[in-house]
């Protein structure tokens, strides 16, 4: 390598003084150049082909020797790369928001100083096209692939949206699109008789993006520090707090104006009320609680739905009971409970569905079939930032984020959830298994 660089020197050089004699006066006298000048010419261009000859071989040696070079050897224990090259390592999700953040809380809110310290700190690209234009509140609007990232990672942290609902997209915020209500009538006849006129019959479903709102204080000095841990740790964060409340809602929200309904209450005040809200059967027993969760399957099997591809939610409590039910053998019921699977179909466990309803005692368990729940998205995810504002924390206790060197990062992000098929929940109440 040395030699190419020293052959590739020589050769400027060579070339420079050839062009100091190309661009000199002829002398005076002479039309053209002398005898002298034409001789040196020569010299260099004879010259200039050797080292360009030597140059040629060298370079294509060097070619050659890196198509055939043996990559090292791995360290041990570290991970082969298929197919004899290494992958291309994806940009960790949900890292772009936190830096954003952090940038942006550093910068005091001004989107122009933000920018600014991401150029400082080698993240030129941060808010290229898009540098957090202004929300509706005075908040950023986080561009949408960047906001699609912590959404991707919010869904499997939610209970209702990682059982896989269909997500679609508020453009306006709102959106109504028909609800199935009875089945197309089909009957078999003759020729030149009339097809049965009855066919599907519809309700409707109304969605309308749903405001959730999140304040989150983060330490002064952890936002002073730029690092992948502080990123992580403020992405992580933001997508647990918002899972645990949207569940909040999705499962059991009453439904106001501001605040979905959740899948427990979709079927209040119609008349799949009393097929699919169902309670638990007194002074339980094995054979009671295997038959009241087939009565939940028999409640989505009785409205044509495929319970098999339907999905459990329960309190951790009554999955806790449920996996150490054994029958009078000392076996255990539900073995797959361990697998988190309850009769061949998973299991989700939260603490939004609460162990102290009715008397104090009670608990609730629903059977969903995420095929025909719709979640509606609109916006994206909005941030603001303060260090003045105040909070309240986990006790009710008024806190001053001045007071406390800690910035508030509040994350808005608008959405609903509806059924395409009210049969689709299905819900037992008043479960005190494992009291």
């Amino acid at each position: 390598m040395d030699k190419i660089l020293e052959l590739r020197a020589r050769r400027e050089a060579i070339l420079a003084e050839m062009q100091e004699l190309v661009a000199a006066e002829p002398a005076e006298g002479e039309e053209d150049w002398g005898a002298e000048a034409q001789s040196r010419y020569d010299e260099l261009k004879a010259e200039d082909d050797k080292v360009s000859a030597n140059l040629a071989r060298l370079e294509d040696l060097e070619r050659r020797r890196a198509a055939s070079a043996t990559p090292l050897a791995p360290l041990p224990g570290a991970e082969q790369p298929q197919g004899g090259a290494a992958p291309a390592q994806a940009a960790e999700k949900g890292l772009r928001f936190a830096r954003m953040a952090r940038t942006i809380a550093a910068a005091g809110g001004v989107p122009f100083v933000a920018q600014q310290i991401a150029e400082a700190n080698g993240d030129s690209g941060l808010f290229a096209n898009q540098s957090a234009g202004s929300g509706p509140e005075g908040g950023f609007l986080i561009p949408e692939d960047v906001s699609e990232e912590v959404i991707e990672l919010l869904r499997p942290r939610s209970v209702v949206t990682a059982m896989g609902p269909r997500v679609v997209p508020l453009p306006n915020g709102n959106m109504t699109m028909n609800r199935r209500a009875s089945g197309a009538t089909f009957a078999y006849g003759g020729e030149q008789t009339d097809a049965p006129a009855t066919g599907v019959t519809f309700g409707q479903v109304r969605l309308s993006a749903k405001k959730l709102r999140g304040i989150i204080p983060m330490s002064n000095d952890l936002l002073r520090a730029s690092s992948t841990a502080v990123d992580r740790l403020i992405r992580d964060d933001a997508v647990e707090d918002a899972a645990q409340i949207q569940d909040r809602f999705f499962l059991r929200g009453v439904g106001t104006e501001y605040a979905p309904k959740g899948l427990r209450y979709q079927t209040a005040g119609t008349s799949f009320e009393s097929t699919h809200v169902l309670t638990m059967t007194a002074s339980p027993t094995v054979q009671k609680v295997d038959n009241d969760l087939g009565r939940l399957e028999l409640a989505l099997g009785n409205a044509n739905l495929d319970y098999s591809g339907a999905h459990w939610v329960m309190s951790p409590r009554t999955a806790m009971y449920l996996t150490n039910l054994r029958d009078g053998n000392g076996n255990k019921v539900y073995p797959e409970m361990g697998d988190g699977m309850l009769r061949k179909k998973p299991v989700h466990i939260t603490t939004e569905i609460p162990d102290n309803l009715g008397g104090g005692t009670e608990s609730e368990i629903g059977l969903v079939h995420p095929s025909h729940v719709i979640v509606g998205e609109h916006m994206g995810i909005e941030i603001a930032m303060s260090t003045e504002a105040a909070y309240k924390d986990a006790n009710g206790t008024m806190q001053a984020a001045f007071s406390r060197d800690e910035t508030l990062l509040r994350l808005i992000m608008q959405h609903d959830l509806g059924l395409r098929h009210l049969a689709a929940a299905a819900w037992l109440t008043g479960v005190t298994w494992g009291v």
